[in-house]
């Protein structure tokens, strides 16, 4: 502990996102954090400790063309459209057994 380091504390990346999210029937703007993954912007809703290691755990694919850029601060971004918190879709075999 106390070295170098860990820096946990520490923003990991330096874009951000300010969106509309919704959870459920409920919806209210957030900033997460901005990442590119295979040059596709992501917002990353959530993060996980996996053996020390930070790692996202719910991931909101972002549409480019709805991405803009702040112009302040530096590094931040607006999102046009609307992120729909993961937990709350139903997916697989139980989404065909509900419909």
């Amino acid at each position: 502990m106390g070295s170098d380091d860990d820096r946990r504390h520490l923003p990991r990346f330096q874009l951000r996102v300010i969106h509309r999210h919704r959870v459920g029937k409920h919806r209210l703007r957030r900033v997460s954090e901005l990442v590119y993954v295979g040059g596709r912007p992501k917002a990353v809703l959530e993060w996980i400790d996996i053996a020390g290691m930070r790692t996202p755990l719910y991931v909101s694919d972002l549409d480019p063309r709805k991405l803009r850029r702040a112009k302040a601060p530096r590094g931040t971004f607006y999102y046009d459209g609307e992120t729909i918190d993961p937990r709350d879709e139903v997916m697989g075999p139980a989404a065909k057994a509900a419909g």
